[in-house]
């Protein structure tokens, strides 16, 4: 892993901080890229990397990220599609807007990413590698989270369907999703970063660590995925106890399926 270039979007704190982190750990070039340009150089200063202000619900923002990756470093190998926004209520309480803008930024900023990134990556590096961050959300649903598990079911089901596609051409370029449950992040305070509401910055330091008792700390997520990114792994898991979740989800599916066979048999 070590000189392969890596672009990180979200990079200014939490979980997108410390992928960027544990891939310099390793010896790769990270850029880091956010909306919030007092916490990108706050950041990009710890981290000692590039950092470049971008909003990734805005295509030209991705392109500008981009651009500037191949002229500091002429190629890019690892693009992880971080940035995350959450807006918890229940469906009768959630409006119009908020749907928009969770899908905005936590759907289209990863297809924006990908029809960005994915391109640059397969025509400049021998072998590449593309994260897309999830969440255990959009693997199975929970009260509240109907915007955002909206939003994180869209980014598996985008990142399995463009791995097909990329398999299938024998493509360089390696797809993962990160599907993480609670992780030490600020996304519980990103209705900060909503247009139209007035920016509270970042406290000096934080690299976005909450007070989320009980969650996982970022930095362990970071060593996660750059493992995962290492072996080329499809559905990249933080928290394995999570699995008796997503098991009772696909029973239910599967019972469905099984009780739909028998009522389509032919009767005697």
């Amino acid at each position: 892993m070590a000189g392969k270039i890596a672009v990180v979007t979200g990079g200014a704190a939490g979980i997108g901080f410390a992928i960027a982190a544990e891939l310099m750990d390793r010896g790769v070039i990270v850029v880091i890229a956010d909306v919030e340009e007092e916490a990108l150089t706050a950041a990009a200063a710890a981290l000692g990397a590039t950092g470049v202000v971008a909003d990734v619900t805005k295509v030209e923002d991705l392109v500008h990220l981009a651009d500037e990756v191949i002229r500091l470093h002429g190629r890019l190998d690892i693009a992880v599609n971080n940035a995350g926004v959450a807006r918890i209520a229940p469906f009768d309480e959630l409006t119009i807007d908020d749907f928009r803008w969770v899908l905005d930024v936590n759907l289209w900023g990863v297809v924006l990413g990908m029809k960005v990134f994915l391109p640059l990556i397969e025509s400049t590096s021998q072998c590449g590698y593309i994260v897309n961050t999830a969440s255990i959300a959009g693997m199975r649903s929970a009260p509240k989270l109907a915007a955002y598990a909206v939003s994180k079911f869209g980014v598996v089901a985008l990142t399995e369907t463009v791995e097909q596609e990329l398999s299938a051409r024998a493509s360089q370029v390696g797809l993962g999703v990160l599907v993480p449950a609670m992780v030490q992040s600020n996304i519980a305070a990103s209705e900060r970063n909503r247009p139209g509401v007035r920016r509270v910055p970042v406290a000096d330091g934080s690299n976005g660590a909450g007070a989320q008792v009980g969650a996982m700390e970022a930095h362990e997520v970071g060593v996660i995925v750059a493992d995962a990114i290492e072996r080329g792994d499809l559905y990249i898991v933080t928290h394995p106890e999570s699995l008796d979740s997503i098991k009772a989800r696909h029973r239910r599916i599967e019972d469905a399926f099984e009780q739909a066979v028998l009522r389509s048999a032919p009767t005697l």
